[in-house]
């Protein structure tokens, strides 16, 4: 790619080996910050069981997912996420991922994150190796606290396209070719309107779909 591209990475399972959202689930439990164990972990487990056919309720797993911060201060969530990802997520990235991120770079691309988790998780992420800007679920906030309940539009699905070309337009790049890099077919909808689609590490339906319609297939090894 000679021409300036906006290079548009989605996170979990794409850069990422796991799921930053799935992962600060795990960790909350562990600070104690959820109340009932068993029924976070069920309610948790069969929602995620729908994201993987393409049906998950947004809405519904950010309200379970962000009711444990509820009346926390952002700033102290923020810190302890700082500290999660850096112990926890960024030695989860793949090599190959990292060495295509800086090339792309180098090369005189404008680099974007953008992920249906949260963006206190996203955010440290993309700042760490180095991303442009970053895209992330935001949550609602009265009095700097979390309230426990997200703002919309959600990035996720249809609402990536909206986020992204919001940022296009933001930093004027609205006529800049948008090459957009994704595991899951929940993200086709932004995958089929990018200039250069690729599908990195795909779940069996993307994998499908970039076969049927010829698009770069690429595999990261952890």
């Amino acid at each position: 790619m000679k021409t300036p591209h906006l290079v548009i990475f989605d996170l979990d399972h794409t850069l990422l080996n796991g799921d930053s959202s799935e992962l600060w689930a795990a960790e909350m439990t562990r600070l104690g910050w959820v109340e009932d164990v068993d029924s976070f972990k069920a309610q948790h487990q069969a929602l995620m069981q729908t994201y993987a056919s393409g049906n998950l309720d947004m809405e519904a797993y950010l309200t379970l997912s962000l009711d444990p911060l509820k009346g926390k201060s952002y700033q102290e969530v923020a810190k302890v996420a700082e500290e999660f990802v850096r112990t926890q997520l960024l030695h989860r990235l793949y090599q190959q991922g990292l060495e295509l991120t800086r090339r792309l770079r180098s090369d005189g691309h404008h680099l974007l994150m953008i992920s249906a988790s949260e963006s206190f998780l996203v955010e440290p992420v993309a700042r760490s190796i180095g991303f442009d800007g970053v895209i992330g679920i935001e949550p609602e906030l009265e009095d700097c606290c979390f309230t426990g309940r997200p703002l919309l539009p959600m990035s996720y699905q249809d609402g990536k396209i909206h986020h992204s070309r919001r940022y296009a337009q933001q930093m004027d790049m609205n006529d800049w070719p948008i090459s957009f890099y994704s595991d899951s077919h929940n993200d086709i909808p932004l995958l089929e309107v990018a200039d250069m689609p690729f599908a990195v590490n795909p779940n069996a339906h993307l994998a499908s779909v970039a076969k049927e319609r010829n698009w770069s297939v690429i595999h990261f090894e952890y």
